[in-house]
């Protein structure tokens, strides 16, 4: 039976209001993103829940249940799904999503990082431990690690934790109910990010390390110029590649003479692969620099970049529009020339393949077809790194 919805009446305003002040009390870094959220109640829904629009879901009989403590704590278990984009990280994930997996992979991260701040859950939440899982991991690779889930009827955490969209939901635009659009969803996490670090450098309240490594991702601005490295690539593809400049009228050139329009130069455009190595020697602070660099190629190339983890083996490959949706699946042994070669054999081959690693690793015997850039984290790795490479120190943050 779905839920009825509806605007909160002015005594469950009050509720929610106790159970809120609980949550900016515990997490105050989340503040701005507990009080963006658009509270509607929820009527049988028996739980909250979050759609992608940022509307909170509360069921008045559960609210009055739980009581302000563990109604506090779960809004801010609700409020990360949402900062933390698990709508969007779970419509990345390969092939057809298993939902309940990833709800329950989602769920553990969150529960993990709220334990560990010391917030009161109810005994029966998942966490790493009890999947026998390692805890301050990542949620996709605790969805790679759990096994297939066999579909249930109940509602999850709601469209905005990656669950589908509910038949109950009101439309982004109904009177009277409306969420968040995507700019201001931009705003308020960056908002929150930015909260997050601050709370970090003044000691306001306990930070969990998944909040910690998301605002680092959020706000991480790359260190490596990679339009500058990539635009050199283009030079110097363009210099040795006879017949790849090519000519066009779609944008006519600007040196325009009387009746003649001229056609523009379009040099060839690089692409890029880039190779993560996630061995179980790549610390925290490695990642969170991998990811940095990540971000500045993407937004160097414009567009979607093939990414491979790699540990002693390499994962599959992966189109990739935001770092975030990098999936850090690995933890063994190092051996990027697995990474490098699974990256030299897609079709088309890229022009430039980057290396992202702490440098404690084999390299190629022989030069690759495409262009290498490592970059490491370790200034240490930089002495055995073959010739034919391009190598960039890059220290973790």
């Amino acid at each position: 039976m779905n839920p009825t919805i509806r605007p909160l009446t002015d005594d469950e305003r009050r509720a929610l209001a106790a159970a809120r002040l609980v949550a900016v009390e515990s997490a105050p870094y989340l503040a701005h993103a507990l009080f963006s959220v658009r509270p509607l109640a929820a009527v049988g829904l028996a739980t909250f829940a979050v759609d992608a629009h940022w509307r909170l879901y509360v069921d008045p009989m559960t609210l009055a249940e739980w009581g302000p403590q563990v109604s506090g704590a779960v809004l801010v278990h609700e409020v990360i799904h949402l900062v933390r984009d698990h709508a969007g990280r779970a419509a990345a994930l390969p092939g057809p999503v298993d939902h309940e997996r990833w709800n329950i992979a989602a769920d553990a991260a969150i529960n993990d990082d709220l334990l560990s701040a010391g917030l009161p859950l109810p005994e029966w939440v998942v966490t790493p431990a009890s999947l026998g899982l390692p805890a301050q991991g990542v949620e996709e690779a605790y969805y790679a690690a759990i096994s297939p889930q066999p579909s249930q009827s109940e509602i999850g955490c709601g469209s905005g934790a990656g669950d589908p969209r509910q038949p109950w939901e009101p439309a982004p635009d109904a009177p009277g109910m409306p969420g968040l659009d995507d700019g201001q969803v931009t705003i308020t996490r960056r908002k929150v990010a930015h909260d997050v670090r601050d709370a970090e450098a003044t000691g306001r309240g306990t930070v969990p390390a998944g909040l910690s490594r998301w605002a680092g991702e959020e706000l991480a601005a790359p260190t490596v110029p990679w339009r500058k490295v990539l635009a050199g690539m283009v030079r110097r593809a363009a210099s040795l590649t006879t017949g790849r400049i090519t000519y066009t009228y779609t944008r006519p050139g600007r040196r325009r003479l009387p009746q003649i329009v001229p056609p523009a130069m379009r040099a060839p455009r690089v692409t890029a692969a880039v190779v993560i190595d996630t061995s179980g020697s790549m610390t925290r602070a490695d990642l969170d620099t991998a990811l940095s660099e990540v971000s500045g190629v993407i937004k160097a190339v414009g567009g979607t970049v093939k990414v491979i983890a790699c540990d002693a083996h390499a994962d599959r490959t992966r189109n990739v529009r935001h770092a975030r949706d990098v999936q850090l699946i690995g933890g063994g042994g190092t051996d990027m020339t697995v990474g490098i070669d699974a990256a030299e054999s897609l079709t088309p081959r890229p022009d430039v393949i980057i290396v992202l690693t702490d440098g404690d690793t084999p390299w190629p015997s022989r030069p690759t077809r495409a262009r290498l850039i490592a970059v490491l984290t370790r200034e240490r790795g930089m002495g055995r790194l073959p010739v034919w490479a391009r190598g960039i120190h890059v220290p973790a943050a």
